[in-house]
C-alpha cells in the first residue's frame, strides 16, 4: 500500500498567519478567549523559548514576553480543513483525518495517473493550498510512519517521497520520539541509551519484548520500516447547509430566528424525504471571528416546525457573544424519514408538544420545572401525605 502524509504543522497558527501575514513577523500564541485562558497554539519560535500547548496565557507569557497573543477561532480552522478534506475526495476516497492539519490518504494504483508519485504529492499540496491558502508537507511511502516522517522533516510546500525498500535507510538516524507509541515508551527508549530507530532496530524482538512486551515487536518492525497499519477512512456524511449575509451587524435574536426560518425554507425542498439528527447554527461575529453552537436532536426531525421551535431555544438559549454579520444553518445526520404510531384523534400531537416542550425546559434549566402528582399513601386521613409533586419528564 502506498500512503500519503499531509501535514501543516501547527495548523491554528497557520491559519492565523494566513488571515494575517503581518503576525509571522514575531512569536505567536493563539490563547484561550475563555476561561481559563490557555494557550491552544503556538508558533515555533514560541515553542523554542518554553511556550506549551495548555499552559496558561499568563505563565506562556512569562516565556515569551514579546509574543503576540490572538484569541482562538476553532469555527474557522474546522472550516478550513473541513474544505480541505472535501478537496482530498477529488484525488482519492479513501482518506483517514486525524486531527487539524494532518492527515493519511491511500493512493495505491493512483501513479499510472501521474508522471511520478512527486507530481501526485505535489498535486496533493496544490489541493491543500487551493483549499485552505497554506501550504503543507506531503510525504509518500509504503507506511503510515515512514510517510509521516517524510512530511515532518520536509518544508511547507515541498514533498518526499520514500521508494519501497528504502524505508529503514531513511528511518535509521530519526528520533524515536517519532514513534507512534506512548510517550513513556519513548522514555523508556531513551533512557536504554536508545535515541535513534537506527538503535532499535539493531535489537531482536526478544530484546524488545523483555522491555515493552507484546508491544515490543510492533516498535521493532516499525523501526525497521515495515508498516501494516490500515488507513480508517473518515465516514461520507451528508449534510445540506445555507448562508445568509447581512448589510450591517444584527444582535436581536428575533431577527436571527427570522434568518433561521428563512434559511430553513430554502432547504425544505432538499430535505424533503428526509430528515436530520443535528443542527449547526454558525455566524460570524462582528469580529470577524466564528461562532458555533451544535445541538444533535434526540431522534431524526423532519417537521420543519419543530425544526423552527429547536432554533428559536437554541438561540435563546445560547445566543452569539455580539452582533453577527452571517448566519449559517447547517443540517447533519440526513437520514430517511421513520414511520410512527399515531393514535386517533389530536390527543397524541398535543402530548408530543407538551412533552417536548418540557424537555426543552429541562435542557434550559437543567431540571424540569413542570411537576405531576403521584399517589403515595391515597388511604390516608391526612391529605399532604396522599400524593407528592415529582419532576416530570413528559
Amino acid at each position: 500500500m502506498r500512503i500519503a502524509s499531509v501535514l501543516v504543522s501547527r495548523f491554528p497558527c497557520a491559519v492565523e498567519i494566513s488571515r494575517q501575514p503581518q503576525l509571522a513577523k514575531g512569536p505567536l500564541i493563539v490563547g484561550d478567549a475563555e476561561q481559563p485562558k490557555r494557550v491552544l497554539d503556538c508558533c515555533l519560535e514560541a515553542h523554542r523559548r518554553g511556550v506549551r500547548r495548555g499552559m496558561t496565557v499568563r505563565r506562556a507569557l512569562g516565556a515569551c514576553p514579546d509574543a503576540s497573543i490572538v484569541p482562538p477561532d476553532p469555527v474557522l480552522y474546522r472550516s478550513r480543513w473541513q474544505s480541505a478534506l472535501t478537496s482530498f475526495g477529488e484525488i482519492t476516497p479513501e482518506i483517514e483525518d486525524v486531527e487539524l492539519g494532518r492527515a493519511y490518504l491511500n493512493v495505491s494504483g493512483l501513479q499510472s495517473h501521474y508522471r511520478d508519485e512527486a507530481e501526485l504529492a505535489g498535486r496533493i499540496a496544490d489541493v491543500v493550498y487551493a483549499a485552505t491558502g497554506i501550504e503543507a508537507s506531503v510525504g509518500i511511502s509504503s507506511g503510515k510512519l515512514t510517510a509521516f516522517v517524510a512530511a515532518i522533516t520536509t518544508l511547507p510546500g515541498e514533498v518526499c517521497v520514500i521508494s519501497s525498500g528504502e524505508e529503514k535507510a531513511f528511518l535509521d538516524e530519526r528520533s524515536v520520539e517519532l514513534l507512534p507509541v506512548d510517550p513513556e515508551i519513548s522514555l523508556h527508549l531513551k533512557l536504554l541509551g536508545l535515541h535513534t530507530l537506527g538503535d532499535v532496530a539493531r535489537l531482536t524482538i526478544p530484546d524488545l519484548q523483555s522491555q515493552f512486551g507484546f508491544e515490543g515487536e510492533r516498535i521493532w518492525h516499525l523501526a525497521n520500516g515495515v508498516d501494516d497499519t490500515l488507513i480508517y477512512p473518515r465516514p461520507f456524511t451528508e449534510a445540506l447547509g445555507a448562508s445568509f449575509s447581512f448589510e450591517a451587524p444584527v444582535a436581536g435574536i428575533d431577527v436571527m430566528v427570522a434568518v433561521a426560518r428563512q434559511l430553513l425554507s430554502r432547504l425544505r425542498p432538499a430535505l424533503s424525504g428526509r430528515a436530520a439528527r443535528e443542527l449547526i447554527l454558525q455566524a460570524e461575529l462582528s469580529t470577524g471571528r466564528g461562532w458555533e453552537r451544535r445541538l444533535v436532536l434526540r431522534e431524526a426531525v423532519s417537521e420543519e416546525e419543530r425544526l423552527i421551535f429547536v432554533l428559536r431555544s437554541l438561540l435563546n438559549n445560547f445566543p452569539p457573544p455580539q452582533a453577527i454579520r452571517s448566519l449559517t444553518l447547517r443540517l447533519d445526520g440526513l437520514t430517511a424519514e421513520t414511520g410512527k404510531q399515531l393514535s386517533l384523534g389530536d390527543h397524541s400531537r398535543r402530548q408530543r408538544q407538551l412533552e417536548e416542550a418540557i424537555q426543552q425546559l429541562k435542557a434550559r434549566y437543567g431540571y424540569s420545572p413542570v411537576y405531576r402528582c403521584v399517589d403515595v399513601e391515597p388511604w390516608s386521613v391526612i391529605p399532604e401525605e396522599r400524593q407528592i409533586l415529582v419532576e416530570s419528564d413528559g
